[in-house]
């Protein structure tokens, strides 16, 4: 009774506040200081905190952010505050919508809800307060379209509505909120339209930021009346054109953020008029044309970042007036000249990247006077000439990376002396001398990468004196003598590779101390003796690649230790003995097992049969003999060679062993083919018996033939005369003049339909066509009801394609497919030589027919005649089509997007399958990074990282174990995980810069 007395005695607004109290979580009641003051025995709420009131006891403000009040909405007696100029909730966890009442609370000048998990739509009626002035409603889950109605808070000075799910364009009518100075927009992915041109109004605007959103147009022109404008922001949208020269009359402007967009043009020498600007951030668009001389007026200029685009012409000296500049990106251009000297005028230097264009010339001397650079990427031009010893004075460089140019002399022991220096690649140049003792004077390096030169003479012991060092790369030069053991002190190394060298004598058991060594390539030098039983020790070694030497002994029983190695190629040496059973218990081997060209004997081991996830064996040119029945159990094997051995018995009868050619198996006499897999049934797999199968083979087929075509000619001559004559008479289905269109006809319908072979056939006519696709050509069928039916013709089936049956059980499945996006197919006809598919008619887009008659037809064809690059491998063996076949699809269709490649190229490069292409980029030591699309791996460096993690994933969808893949559900699971808001990117007090890098 006493309670109920005391909570009346409350005033009407201590009793609104209340309703806050009692709908906030019953924790947050107890924990928080500030609700533990909301004392309901006063008269009045003033002395509560987070509570101002008037002098009349009324309240004027609600300021109580950062609570956790866990409110699941807000409860509408706030509104009946009629005096409340501030309200701030921001950080609260408060969910629900913006009550429409709060449009009664016309005092208000401050509502700020931002920060907490609102959804619904903005309310109209906000536009009623009229004293409003700053609107803080971003980082929420609002939806629906930005209400014109805010239009009328004409005492609007900031409008934050970013981070939400917005759809809908922007209002123009906003262009009349002259009192705005800040209009954010950005991370509102549904946003999408064109930006107003009034917006250009705005002159007391001082920033705009509309960043990832789904804008598109230009960027205004009236922006250029924006005479105080500091910040626009607008990355990551879908706007076009140039950058317009009246951004130049924006004199205040001090941050220009306009990369990863989609504009084209030259950048205007007007932006030179922005002395007030610090970051001019154009990268990742399409700009082509010079680098403007006048941005060397920009004075204020700290980060200049430019690089991804399509900019050429010379690097403007003039650059070197820029005296407080940091940071020059100039990357991914196709920039020629020299590098020109001025730039070491610019002292304030860190960072200056200039890779990936086709700069020529030496590098100049007086780059050394950059007293604070920390960055130096120039990999990837034509720059000849002598690296400066100089450099020795960038005693802040942490990166120096001149990696593929054409770089020739010694490397300058100066460079050793820099105690900062982490990462030195000069990879793929024309280096030559001596690496220098000196170089263990460089404690900070981490990574080493010195291949692809000339350099000679010994490696130098002093190397082993780099105790941070985790990449050493020196392979493909000219090096000589021994491998120092000392580099076995190098206790954090995690990759050491020197193929491709002279250098000599047996290899260091020392080397087996690097515990935490992942990859170690010695191949194709001159290494003797025996492969030490101490490699067994490097537990983590993944690749182990020590073929062309001149190793002999056997392969140590501790290689069963080496749980993760993927790889392991020991070929062309002078190894004997049997392979050892312990090999069978490097379960992780699944890239390749590479043991041919030396001289091992005996059978294969039984333990061998649990190498399930090997993909490639080679096991020629040895002295190996007995039975092969164990490799029918490595089922997951793509190519096998054990050719010049002598082993004997039955081949093996699995689906992997049918589709081997006898080059397998070349010298190989005693050999034979079975039907069992246990006994010989053809006799010996040499030439002359193979010879024998494929003639007896060539007869039956010839005889099948003729009798196929006997029956088919009785069959046309006494069923089809009806479309003998037709054809006759000119009045053939399809004027081809190559079909077969006789019965019998199979025709497997999937629904109900009301309408006969014959009328499709009738509407099989070139005046049909409506397109054409690298799998048939697709025909309009008008059925006699008035029904419009889509028919697709299959291309005539090859001799050596699966006989129809086969073919007729997989469309019965896709038959029973029905979903939104896919076109419903109704059903199947075929006779001996032609298929026909039946598919629901849509006007506007059908399937791939349409794509195929578009200009990109070329383009388009190649992606789908290479569709068997979607398949998975185990389809191969199995002829079976899971759940786990169309991940692997999908992991394809991941690989291609994030590598810009296709899933089989065999026009360019190496032909590899795109699965096959990233393992072994990922088994050649480059970093991860080098696999994404070029145009990618300029992004910012979380954006990378998130790339990389979906990398992780795609590779866990191509397993080529089925059951080591995801399901579908689990792939969205771990996208999920990956996927972070892009608005939290901008959000640091620097501008975003992205990270470069090549081999580091």
């Amino acid at each position: 009774m006493n309670k109920t007395l005391l909570v009346t005695s409350l005033s009407p607004d201590g009793q609104a506040l209340l309703s806050l109290f009692s709908s906030a979580d019953p924790s947050a009641k107890e924990s928080s200081s500030i609700l533990s003051s909301w004392n309901t025995s006063s008269l009045t709420p003033c002395s509560w905190q987070g509570i101002t009131c008037s002098p009349q006891t009324r309240v004027t403000s609600l300021s109580i952010p950062n609570t956790f009040l866990n409110l699941s909405s807000l409860p509408p007696q706030l509104s009946s505050l009629s005096y409340l100029q501030l309200l701030n909730l921001s950080s609260t966890n408060v969910s629900g919508t913006i009550p429409s009442s709060f449009g009664k609370l016309t005092y208000l000048r401050l509502l700020d809800l931002s920060s907490n998990s609102l959804s619904g739509p903005i309310p109209p009626e906000l536009g009623t307060l009229s004293s409003l002035q700053f609107l803080f409603l971003n980082s929420n889950r609002l939806s629906g379209r930005i209400p014109p109605q805010l239009a009328k808070l004409s005492s609007l000075q900031v409008l934050c509505l970013q981070d939400n799910l917005l759809n809908g364009s922007i209002p123009s009518q906003l262009g009349s909120l002259v009192s705005l100075q800040q209009f954010r927009v950005g991370g509102n992915p549904y946003l999408t339209g064109e930006i107003p041109a009034q917006l250009g109004l705005l002159t007391n605007l001082t920033t705009f930021g509309a960043a990832a959103t789904g804008l598109s147009g230009v960027i205004p022109p009236t922006f250029g009346n924006l005479v105080n404008l500091q910040t626009l922001s607008l990355y990551e949208t879908e706007v076009f054109g140039s950058i317009p020269p009246e951004l130049g009359q924006c004199s205040e402007l001090r941050n220009l953020y306009l990369y990863m967009n989609k504009l084209t043009g030259s950048i205007s020498p007007q932006l030179g008029k922005l002395q007030k600007l610090t970051s001019l951030l154009v990268w990742g668009n399409a700009l082509s044309g010079p680098i403007p001389a006048e941005l060397s007026n920009c004075s204020s200029l700290v980060v200049l970042d430019a690089s991804a685009n399509e900019l050429s012409g010379e690097i403007p000296g003039d650059l070197g007036k820029l005296a407080v500049l940091e940071q020059l990106h100039l990357s991914d251009n196709a920039l020629t000249g020299t590098i020109p000297w001025q730039l070491s005028n610019c002292t304030s230097l860190t960072a200056l990247q200039l890779e990936k264009n086709q700069l020529s010339g030496t590098i100049p001397w007086q780059l050394g006077n950059l007293k604070l650079l920390q960055n130096f990427f120039l990999w990837g031009n034509l720059v000849s000439g002598t690296i400066p010893s100089s450099f020795g004075n960038c005693t802040e460089l942490y990166v120096l990376d001149l990696s593929r140019n054409r770089l020739t002399g010694s490397i300058p022991e100066e460079i050793f002396g820099l105690k900062k220096l982490s990462k030195l690649l000069l990879l793929g140049n024309s280096l030559s001398g001596r690496l220098p003792p000196s170089v263990a004077n460089c404690q900070s390096l981490v990574r080493l990468r010195l291949g692809e030169n000339q350099l000679s003479g010994p490696i130098p012991k002093e190397i082993g004196q780099l105790q941070n060092l985790v990449f050493l790369d020196l392979y493909m030069n000219h090096f000589c003598g021994r491998l120092p053991f000392e580099i076995a002190n190098i206790t954090v190394l995690e990759l050491l590779d020197v193929h491709n060298n002279y250098i000599t004598g047996e290899i260091p058991s020392q080397l087996g101390e690097l515990v935490n060594l992942e990859q170690l390539d010695l191949s194709r030098n001159s290494f003797t003796d025996e492969i030490p039983w101490s490699f067994g020790n490097m537990s983590y070694l993944n690749k182990l690649i020590l073929n062309n030497n001149l190793l002999t002994g056997s392969i140590p029983k501790s290689v069963r230790n080496l749980r993760k190695l993927t790889l392991l190629d020991l070929s062309y040496n002078n190894l004997s003995g049997a392979i050892p059973p312990e090999i069978g218990y490097v379960t992780s081997l699944t890239i390749s097992l590479d043991l041919s060209y030396n001289g091992f004997t005996g059978e294969l081991p039984e333990k061998m049969a649990s190498l399930t996830q090997l993909q490639s064996l080679d096991l020629s040119h040895n002295m190996l003999y007995g039975k092969i029945e164990v490799l029918g159990s490595l089922t997951s094997l793509a190519s096998l060679d054990i050719s010049y051995n002598n082993f004997s018995g039955p081949i093996p009868v699995t689906p992997f062993f049918k589709t081997l050619s006898s080059n397998s198996y070349f010298q190989n006499p005693n050999l034979c083919e079975s039907l069992d897999g246990s006994t010989c049934s053809l006799g010996p797999t040499g030439r002359s018996g193979l010879k024998s199968a494929k003639i007896v083979g060539l007869v039956c087929v010839i005889l099948a033939s003729v009798t196929v075509a006997v029956l088919a000619s009785w069959i046309i001559l006494t069923r089809n005369h009806k479309y003998v004559v037709d054809k006759s008479s000119g009045t053939s289905p399809s004027s081809s003049g190559a079909e077969d269109f006789s019965y019998p006809w199979t025709f497997i319908p999937f629904q109900k339909l009301n309408f006969t072979i014959d009328n499709i056939l009738d509407c099989l006519k070139d005046e049909n066509v409506i397109g054409k696709g690298c799998s048939g050509v697709v025909y309009q069928a008008e059925m006699p009801n008035g029904d419009l039916i889509a028919v697709k013709k299959l291309w005539k089936t090859k001799r050596d394609e699966e006989p129809v049956d086969s073919f007729a059980s997989e469309i019965q499945i896709l038959g029973h497919i029905r979903h939104r996006n896919i076109v419903k197919l109704l059903g199947y006809c075929s006779n001996r030589s032609v298929k026909l598919l039946l598919y629901n008619y849509i006007s506007n887009d059908f399937g791939l027919a349409k794509l195929m008659n578009s200009p990109n037809y070329n383009h388009a064809m190649s992606r789908v005649a290479g569709s068997y690059g979607y398949i998975a491998p185990e389809y191969g063996y199995t002829m079976n089509i899971t759940e786990k076949s169309d991940v692997y699809s999908y992991g394809v269709v991941l690989l291609e997007i994030l590598c810009g490649r296709s899933a089989v190229q065999p026009q360019v490069g190496d032909g590899l399958h795109i699965v096959e292409w990233v393992k072994k980029k990922m088994g050649s030591f480059e970093p991860a990074v080098s696999i994404l699309d070029t145009k990618l791996q300029g992004l910012p460096d979380q954006m990378v990282q998130e790339m990389l993690q979906t990398l992780g994933i795609a590779m866990f969808c191509v397993n080529s174990s089925p059951a080591e893949r995801p399901t579908m559900k689990e792939v969205v699971a771990l996208l999920m995980e990956v996927k972070s808001p892009p608005e939290e990117w901008g959000k640091t007090s620097q501008p975003l810069i992205k990270q470069s890098s090549n081999q580091s």
